[in-house]
């Protein structure tokens, strides 16, 4: 792949404002394998049954101990930096639990332009595939231990080499997570495993550089309504944080 190629989302837009429902959620799965993020606008909004009822009938869904659906908005009293308007380090979800294979997002409420709170979805395919041989080699080499306390809805320690397989398009995947701070809610200690701590923080943020480059980042500023499907296994996604106080409402739902 040319390592100019910009990473984008694939657009489907109407004018008509159709029903989402009545889309095959199994043709925009296969779509989301195809490009990592399908971006829909133009449809009628959904209540947060009918977005369940219409997912549940065609597929399987991560439930935590709150249920399918989680409301992404900023909590009053978090125990989370999730739940805040600050930035979101790069990460994966269900990494302390369950894998999901999708993620399907509704925004309900979308900041307001120019606030801040856009996600961040960054192509780890993309990234592997541009790296030089030497580069390469280096990743291959490195396994993560990744921790954090139990306070929102996930927690616990495991371990995971840099590189993995995506099981429906056999590409290399980069497992990586950038480690959450003290200065932040529920933070999330990530270290190379076998390297010293000065050793492993250097390789952290060479890998969180080499990432964030422009070509494998798209930085989604949501609309109201957007639905937005991702591909967990391709993709590592994080939030910039906001500017100013601007109210932000995702409801998400993960898909195995």
């Amino acid at each position: 792949m040319n390592k100019q190629t910009q990473f984008k989302p694939y657009l489907i837009q109407s004018e008509t404002q159709p029903e989402l429902t009545t889309l095959s959620l199994e043709r925009l799965l296969n779509l989301v394998t195809e490009h990592k993020v399908v971006l829909l606008r133009g449809f009628k909004t959904l209540d947060r049954g009918q977005l369940l009822d219409y997912c549940q009938s065609q597929v399987q869904l991560l439930s935590w101990d709150f249920g399918p659906v989680m409301e992404m908005k900023a909590d009053q009293q978090p125990k989370n930096y999730l739940f805040t308007e600050g930035d979101v380090p790069l990460h994966w979800d269900g990494a302390f639990h369950r894998e999901p294979r999708f993620l399907f997002f509704h925004c309900l409420k979308a900041p307001i332009k120019g606030s801040g709170g856009e996600t961040v979805f960054v192509n780890t395919e993309m990234a592997w595939q541009a790296a030089d041989e030497e580069l390469k080699q280096q990743w291959s080499d490195y396994s993560l231990r990744f921790q954090t306390e139990k306070l929102a809805h996930y927690g616990g320690l495991i371990t995971r080499s840099l590189i993995s397989i995506h099981p429906d398009t056999q590409k290399v995947i980069l497992r990586f997570a950038e480690p959450v701070g003290e200065d932040y809610l529920n933070p999330v200690q990530v270290k190379i495993i076998g390297k010293s701590e000065e050793e492993s923080n250097t390789i952290l943020s060479t890998i969180s550089h080499h990432l964030r480059k422009p070509q494998y980042v798209y930085q989604h500023e949501w609309q109201q309504d957007d639905f937005l499907l991702a591909d967990n296994f391709s993709l590592l996604h994080g939030r910039n944080s906001f500017h100013r106080h601007s109210p932000r409402h995702l409801r998400r739902i993960q898909i195995l």
